[in-house]
């Protein structure tokens, strides 16, 4: 009989897509995807009682009810459960969810510096983290993300491209344009933000845009360049996602990210990291191409590898 894989997680930017994937393709199991929801009220009367809860008894009645949906409908058991921001979900209520599974498991997409989880972590069988620092401190496993496509194209439309949020990267983001294009480097970043921000002298190649873009508009964005750009946050020590996009496409990195070094796959031919001294990046690493990693370190990084160690999956 077919085991049952049971899969929560936040909707954001439909990166829980690439998730499910992976599990549908690699876990063997049949896949069962919650993705928490919020409450809406279905009458005043319900949003008055909210009001009065929280008053009098320091409950949210719109945040209970958001949580306790994200059992309803549910079978009675699952070989593995997988949750992605459980803090998203009360204890009470993942308390239940795990009895349901054979093997529950937690993994942390962000650093608990900035989503507080820590507290979850309790009610797993295993937690997991791409956050160094977050694996040490909590006595968790460490994980790195993954790369899930595998495309090689030698025809480029651009030079770098750079996909983020708007936020205070965006200085050094323009810096980095700014060089590139005076290196005669053709540069598409687009930075995302909710109302577009009102500013005035932003490099040519940087546009700013008020609507998300799906992952596979995304993946056709980063196949048509030659080089990805990764700008990680201050509070992340952990490699992001880019990383690993860039090495599943076989395109050259520049980041920011100077932890980068100690990794198995760090090659400086592919990787240039910047740092704050930087002026310009190197002729021989911009005109040079892709170095293929070893066979082994490269399936190492592959969405296969990681289901199978998030679910100690043994081939």
């Amino acid at each position: 009989m077919e085991k049952k894989l049971l899969f929560l997680s936040n909707g954001r930017y439909d990166l829980y897509k690439v998730f499910e994937e992976g599990f549908k393709k690699y876990s063997g199991c049949e896949v069962t995807t919650v993705l928490y929801k919020n409450y809406k009220y279905k009458n005043t009367w319900e949003k008055v009682q909210n009001f009065l809860f929280k008053i009098f008894l320091n409950k949210n009645l719109k945040k209970i009810k958001a949580s306790e949906q994200n059992l309803y409908g549910l079978e009675e058991h699952y070989d593995y459960l997988v949750m992605i921001s459980a803090e998203l979900v009360l204890p009470q209520h993942i308390k239940k969810l795990t009895q349901k599974a054979s093997h529950s498991v937690a993994y942390y997409w962000d650093s608990f510096d900035h989503i507080p989880a820590a507290h979850t972590i309790q009610y797993f069988d295993e937690a997991f983290t791409f956050e160094p620092k977050d694996a040490k401190d909590y006595n968790i496993n460490l994980i790195t993300n993954f790369y899930f496509h595998e495309e090689r194209v030698t025809d480029y439309d651009y030079d770098l491209f750079f996909l983020a949020s708007y936020d205070s990267r965006y200085s050094l983001i323009a810096t980095i344009a700014t060089v590139l294009e005076a290196q005669n480097q053709k540069v598409v970043i687009k930075q995302y933000a909710e109302t577009l921000p009102d500013v005035t002298d932003a490099p040519k190649s940087v546009e700013f845009i008020d609507k998300h873009i799906s992952f596979n508009e995304t993946k056709e964005l980063m196949r048509k360049s030659r080089i990805i750009l990764d700008i990680h946050k201050d509070i992340q020590r952990g490699l992001s996602f880019r990383v690993y996009e860039a090495m599943g496409l076989g395109k050259k990195l520049i980041t920011t990210n100077p932890d980068i070094k100690g990794y198995d796959f760090y090659n400086p031919n592919n990787i240039f990291i910047w740092t704050p001294e930087t002026k310009s990046i190197p002729a021989e690493f911009l005109n040079t191409p892709y170095e293929e990693l070893p066979e082994h370190i490269y399936k190492k990084y592959s969405q296969e590898n990681w289901v199978k160690t998030l679910l100690n999956i043994k081939d």
